[in-house]
């Protein structure tokens, strides 16, 4: 009995272990880009700010941004999900931004607006605007289904974000989405970034994934578990064989008496 004792403790310790401790990785985007409502071909793909908001003028900005999960273990099981962004610069003091999952593919091109990328330039090959999912670079390609982007339209995660600093979002949504990423890795379009459009004067300007020295890059810090291991679980399936045969032994012993 002793030794049937000692396995399944063996196997119980060996589940536990896997499980005791979360696991951090940090990723960072891979892709970013702004699109800008007062001209629908106008892209900035790889410059390195974002926009977010609406302008002293009335016009939206909205940014992308979608993340490489390849970093993260297949047996990962996911406990918690942050963004985080930095803004150089914005108005309309605390306002609310809201992350909102991408329900179509998108592309990003060389566009790459001069000074502080307020306003876009002509769409290249590849880039994503207002009109475009992906420009043909020649006022065509492949539209939206929406124009102004296609996403959904509650959002992941809300945050009150200030004028100026690192800001996060976290949501249970949020970790809901990436799992469904993780399982289905042709579907991670990642997430639309909307600022307060409710108002004029609400733009900010965030640091993009190709932010120069100085600036943080877009990031998702992932916490998680590991599942259990199959040879753990087969040794506490084979430990509880061990008792069930050890009782029915006694059993049978005391019978006998």
């Amino acid at each position: 009995m002793q030794y049937t004792h000692s396995i399944a403790m063996f196997a119980l310790l060996g589940l536990s272990a896997s499980n005791a401790w979360g696991e951090f990785v940090t990723v960072y985007a891979v892709q970013s880009a702004t699109i800008y409502q007062e001209d629908t071909n106008a892209a900035n793909g790889s410059g390195q700010y974002l926009f977010a908001g609406r302008t002293n003028q009335g016009f939206a900005r909205r940014s992308l941004l979608r993340f490489d999960l390849s970093a993260l273990p297949i047996d990962a099981l996911l406990q918690s999900v942050s963004v985080g962004m930095n803004v150089a610069q914005g108005n309309g003091g605390i306002r609310p931004m809201s992350l909102h999952r991408a329900t179509q593919q998108w592309t990003t091109g060389a566009s790459d607006p001069a000074g502080t990328e307020s306003v876009g330039v002509a769409a290249m090959i590849g880039d994503c605007s207002w009109a475009w999912a992906s420009s043909n670079g020649a006022l065509g390609g492949t539209p939206w289904n929406d124009e102004g982007g296609s996403f959904q339209s509650v959002a992941s995660a809300t945050s009150s974000t200030t004028v100026m600093g690192m800001q996060s979002w976290t949501s249970e949504t949020l970790r809901a989405d990436v799992e469904s990423w993780l399982a289905n890795p042709n579907e991670n379009f990642g997430w639309f970034l909307l600022g307060d459009e409710t108002v004029a004067g609400t733009s900010r300007r965030l640091d993009s994934a190709h932010a120069v020295a100085g600036g943080f890059l877009p990031s998702l810090q992932l916490e998680y578990t590991l599942a259990p291991a199959p040879s753990a679980i087969a040794m506490l399936g084979i430990s509880r064989l061990l008792i069930r045969t050890r009782k029915r032994t006694s059993g049978q012993a005391r019978t006998q008496v």
